[in-house]
């Protein structure tokens, strides 16, 4: 079964937004995210990167609760497909701003982006364990795996219905796990790189 390294996602499934957002949070205190090391903002140029980038992910919440709702009502593979997509185009940018805010982090979210070549062979269990648990990715402080997700959860959508373009009801509830732990993330990433 899909679901027997997600615990947790099955749990969130079943919570209120609220709840998701509280269980997110418990994986940084606010002070572990006060302490991280961020490249200062000292330009106009800079500051105006970070500005859209904060568009950006704000745009990526909307879409990924598009995503979240094609998955429950029936939309068909080329729906969520386009969906998951358009939420991997939108983290490439915030990804971006994250790698220049979190230099500690650049190494671990480029590898993590360069998925994006290897998607139409890699296996489900090879990037669960290569990019969800960081097989293949280098070791990377814990600031870094926020920004990471907003990628890797949309691809592994792809993956999904790669492998059941009919989306059985388990790869439904699969694809709707990954888009609402993604969303859990988003805030992280909001106070990481664009506070």
């Amino acid at each position: 079964m899909r679901f027997a390294h997600y615990p947790l996602i099955l749990g969130l499934l079943f919570c209120s937004p609220g709840w998701v957002s509280l269980m997110a949070s418990s994986t940084m205190s606010n002070k572990e995210i006060s302490d991280v090391k961020r490249r200062s903002i000292d330009s106009e140029g800079l500051r105006q990167k970070i500005e859209n980038s904060a568009v950006l992910l704000a745009n990526y919440e909307i879409e990924a609760k598009k995503l979240v709702r094609l998955a429950e009502k029936g939309g068909n593979s080329d729906k969520i497909n386009q969906q998951a997509r358009q939420l991997m185009d939108l983290s490439e940018s915030v990804i971006d701003s994250a790698r220049f805010r979190l230099p500690q982090c650049d190494e671990y979210l480029a590898m993590s982006i360069a998925l994006r070549s290897r998607l139409q062979e890699i296996s489900h269990a090879s990037l669960e364990s290569d990019y969800h648990h960081d097989g293949a990715l280098p070791k990377a402080p814990a600031e870094c795996y926020h920004a990471k997700d907003l990628f890797i959860h949309p691809a592994t959508v792809l993956v999904l219905t790669r492998d059941d373009p009919q989306l059985g009801s388990e790869t439904r509830l699969s694809i709707k796990a990954e888009i609402t732990e993604v969303l859990a993330h988003t805030e992280f990433v909001r106070q990481l790189v664009l506070y």
